[in-house]
């Protein structure tokens, strides 16, 4: 036992594993941007050197960024702002300052990031964090940039903070582009699949937000998603909307008029709805009345009610247009007793 002692002692000790040096990152165009991502959570593997304590970073608009480096890096201020600095130079808005950054090698983002071949970066939202690669270009002739790819995952933190009820921002996209690209009529035809990060990757409307919002800074690049999808004008116009100034609310409109003896039995009105969400109208009538309501769009019928007052409320959680300003007949039909009413219409705009 003692020699066995002895002779483990004067064993060398395993050399200490060098940490790498990430790379400033450097704002370039790719040369092609189908790459893989992933949206949720993200796991780290267990056994490797501890991550650097997390350090904020200021940007020019005075926005401070979280900024963390994997233990296999050697932790590198000027390469922390040269990230921040990137960022700070994309559209965004008050967002920003909640973001998290974690610069990790390749092969620990691709693991960190769920396991899949070709995986470049994630953002899980539940943290507010992206993982990205500290060495910017893939050196396998894809011609993505990490610089592409992170201007990807921010476009899904601007998601995360934004709000298209009754959607999911993260999962259908941001109101104003959702809506311009008819994102809820192609998902109810079956075209796409919000929230799928698997076999329907590129039919996800979530990504193709993101994409599109890469192409914001870089227009001229291509486009790996569903053509249902491709970046256009006004798509790209409704994207920055959705940043700088975005939706928050469905907005209200009242209706009113009167029912007199002697009159029409019908009180039509239009609504033409621009974006994609939900509808409700209520109904205020006099008392000992009975008034309904009946909806339709595009010449079809759109539902009604029968309830035994003028206090009738119509419903529809998911009003998605079949044309960009899609004109909503309501109308207000007398059943029974006279006097005026009023209905407040809110939709989504």
């Amino acid at each position: 036992m003692r020699r066995l002692m002895v002779t483990l002692a004067l064993l060398p000790a395993a050399p200490a594993v060098a940490a790498q040096t990430p790379q400033p990152l450097v704002d370039l165009a790719p040369h092609a941007t189908a790459f893989h991502d992933h949206v949720g959570p993200t796991t780290r593997a267990s056994g490797r050197a501890a991550d650097s304590a997390p350090a904020g970073y200021m940007t020019a608009d005075g926005q401070t960024v979280s900024v963390s480096f994997s233990g296999s890096y050697t932790p590198d201020a000027a390469v922390a702002q040269s990230y921040v600095d990137f960022l700070g130079g994309l559209p965004h808005g008050s967002e920003l300052r909640m973001l998290k950054v974690y610069i990790a090698t390749p092969a620990e983002v691709q693991d960190d990031c769920g396991g899949i071949d070709g995986t470049l970066a994630c953002y899980d939202p539940s943290n507010d964090t992206m993982t990205v690669p500290g060495e910017q270009t893939a050196d396998d002739g894809s011609g993505i940039t990490t610089s592409y790819v992170i201007a990807h995952e921010y476009g899904h933190h601007i998601a995360s903070h934004r709000t298209s009820a009754p959607f999911q921002a993260l999962e259908w996209g941001p109101k104003y582009w959702a809506s311009d690209e008819l994102v809820c009529l192609n998902t109810i035809q079956g075209h796409l699949a919000p929230g799928d990060e698997g076999e329907n990757y590129l039919a996800n409307p979530g990504e193709a937000w993101a994409d599109t919002y890469a192409h914001l800074t870089y227009p001229r690049v291509h486009w790996q998603f569903t053509e249902l999808l491709r970046p256009t004008g006004a798509s790209k116009a409704a994207a920055r909307k959705d940043v700088l100034t975005p939706w928050t609310a469905n907005v209200t409109k009242t209706l009113s008029g009167e029912f007199v003896p002697g009159g029409t039995q019908v009180k039509g009105f239009q609504v033409t709805l621009h974006l994609d969400g939900s509808l409700r109208i209520a109904l205020h009538g006099p008392a000992h009345t009975n008034f309904d309501i009946s909806v339709s769009s595009l010449g079809r019928d759109q539902g009604h009610t029968a309830g035994p007052t003028s206090g009738d409320v119509y419903a529809a959680r998911y009003a998605c247009r079949e044309v960009h300003s899609e004109n909503v007949m309501v109308k207000i039909v007398r059943r029974h007793g006279f006097g005026a009413f009023t209905a407040a219409v809110s939709y989504a705009g």
